[in-house]
């Protein structure tokens, strides 16, 4: 079996309209945004919908739709690939989505913690002293200098994002960002100014940092159901209190992408999934490995291609095996029967016909869906009362 991993993107990836084609791909969309809206105590849908460019390049509203429309992605992959992965990685904000992908923190959690997320690095961007430009063309040692050469205490400049071996985010105040950039495009290199509305990772959100800190302690999180791979280390969160302390360094720290792809492949990861709008992930997973073949969710022609890969019966033939190999703790007869055998045979029948009939479209999808149910009813009978059963 193939390693996976799912990737969630950041800000910057937003477009308008994105929440109107994802709720004409995925049928449950609409489900998704009105509990955003009852949370967020506003229109996200339309928003994402029909809101402007400018308007959803809001922080404040960037990161509750992002988030949204990614656990939208997230869950049409579900349904329609399915395949657990071995890790979930984020880019900033994507690592919410990706904690939520793994079950660390509940989507309302997560988008409770991004709205005050935003808020407070909104509050920081209205200021109006910092931007983020984003940099190709230029080695890595040059870019570095010249941020040590342009900066200071009252305009400071540094890299917020390690994208790629080509690619590299300045963040900071705007007239030492500027420095950096001229001399940067004499020597050069490729600059553009990117749809943010603040110097996100700098020195120049501390407050903002220091504001989550005292909102993060409010929220649970969860045993982890696979390795989230943190931004500030580009390594696996060992626990629950790690991953609150990765969060707030996070807003003040640069983002460690390049480290994160290249930890990946180090394991053995030979497939990335992107999930949310555009591919700005997949396009810096060309510059940085040939070594992981990286889809783009939202793609049709990408999400076809996945669907060919693990097609239906190798998906209920999984399910299957993993309901099978799992031991017995219940030693009820009636639960057993009802619980194990029953949907056991089931998979069995199912698994004969996708092999027979290559079904596929909506009857696929159906298909899957009863695929996990049955899976999860004997993962939850055989754990006996109290027991965690599902692992899609």
């Amino acid at each position: 079996m193939k390693r996976v991993a799912l990737l969630f993107p950041g800000q910057g990836s937003q477009y308008e309209g994105m929440g109107k084609v994802w709720s004409q791909k995925f049928q449950d969309a609409g489900r998704w945004f009105e509990e955003a809206n009852d949370i967020l105590g506003y229109d996200l849908r339309s928003i994402c919908t029909e809101g402007s460019a400018a308007n959803l390049s809001r922080t404040e509203y960037t990161q509750p739709a992002l988030l949204t429309v990614s656990v939208i992605a997230l869950e049409q992959y579900r349904q329609e690939i399915g395949i657990v992965p071995a890790f979930s990685a984020g880019h900033s904000l994507g690592e919410y989505s990706a904690l939520v992908s793994s079950g660390v923190l509940s989507f309302a959690d997560a988008l409770r913690l991004v709205q005050q997320r935003g808020t407070a690095m909104q509050e920081a961007a209205d200021v109006g002293l910092g931007e983020m430009a984003a940099v190709r063309g230029v080695a890595l040692e040059t870019l570095e200098a010249l941020c040590e050469k342009h900066s200071s205490p009252d305009q400071p400049v540094a890299i917020g994002c390690y994208n790629s071996p080509r690619q590299y985010v300045l963040t900071g105040h705007q007239a030492a960002v500027a420095r950096v950039t001229i001399a940067a495009e004499l020597k050069g290199a490729q600059v553009t100014r990117l749809q943010v509305s603040g110097p996100f990772h700098s020195p120049l959100m501390s407050q903002a940092a220091e504001r989550l800190s005292g909102v993060m302690r409010k929220f649970t999180f969860w045993e982890s159901q696979w390795p989230v791979i943190s931004n500030v280390t580009a390594l696996p969160y060992a626990d629950a209190e790690q991953v609150r302390d990765g969060l707030i360094l996070q807003m003040t720290h640069p983002v460690k992408w390049l480290q994160t792809m290249r930890y990946l492949e180090e394991q053995k990861v030979e497939l990335a999934v992107e999930l949310g709008p555009r591919s700005v992930l997949k396009n810096l997973a060309k510059d940085t490995t040939d070594k992981i073949r990286t889809f783009a969710f939202e793609r049709e022609e990408d999400a076809v291609q996945l669907a060919r890969l693990f097609p239906l019966h190798d998906f209920i033939a999984r399910c299957l095996s993993e309901a099978v190999a799992a031991p017995n703790a219940n030693w009820n007869e009636e639960e057993y029967r009802t619980g194990v055998i029953q949907p056991v045979r089931r998979l069995k029948e199912m698994l004969q016909s996708a092999k027979e009939n290559g079904i596929t479209g909506a009857q696929g999808l159906a298909q899957r869906k009863e695929a996990l149910d049955c899976m999860n009813l004997v993962l939850q009978t055989k754990r006996g009362p109290g027991g965690k059963g599902d692992s899609q």
